[in-house]
């Protein structure tokens, strides 16, 4: 499966979730320790917002990362109209050519897509959780999703971005496996 339905499949199983979030959820802690679902909200708008500009090849500055995205008529619509954005930019051929400016480092444009997606898939769930919504990884979302933090994960660690890798059972799905490597679980 190309890369693109990947993406277009992983923005579809998060819009579902932040379109649920309510506006008295904003506070509840989430699985991301120094995130409420206000500011976890936020960071997947920063997400959409970066798969936007890579896709049209802007670069994605580092000052993004710390913008608040959120209105005041809630994050349903700034996330859909970055992905219709990333989507349609993401579309073009060329776009996966090369490399992005994200954040001031230079990543190969297949590379960054893959760690997004992750980051859509990863945060979808954290968001479903803390809000008590379903989340249904797509598998191939969570195939590209395994297969990047299986990739990352223990530098990822050395970051101080993920928890110890948490065991799994035999038979786990690979959603399963690639939460585990970034210090979760399902409950």
């Amino acid at each position: 499966m190309q890369l693109h339905e990947v993406l277009r499949r992983a923005f579809t199983d998060t819009a579902a979730v932040v379109h649920g979030v309510a506006p008295e959820q904003l506070g509840l802690p989430t699985p991301c320790a120094d995130w409420d679902v206000r500011a976890l909200t936020n960071h997947l708008l920063q997400v959409a917002a970066a798969l936007s500009r890579a896709g049209q090849r802007l670069p994605v500055p580092a000052e993004l990362w710390g913008q608040d995205l959120m209105t005041a008529d809630g994050p349903g619509d700034r996330f859909d109209d970055d992905r219709r954005s990333a989507l349609e930019a993401w579309s073009e051929p060329s776009a996966w050519d090369g490399t992005i400016n994200l954040g001031g480092m230079a990543m190969p444009a297949r590379m960054t897509v893959s760690m997004l997606v992750s980051d859509l898939a990863i945060h979808g769930w954290d968001l479903a959780q803390a809000t008590g919504q379903p989340y249904a990884c797509d598998p191939a979302v969570a195939a590209v999703t395994r297969e990047f933090m299986a990739g990352s994960a223990a530098r990822g660690r050395e970051m101080g971005i993920y928890a110890a890798a948490r065991p799994v059972a035999d038979g786990a799905d690979a959603f399963e496996e690639a939460l585990a490597l970034s210090g979760r679980a399902r409950p």
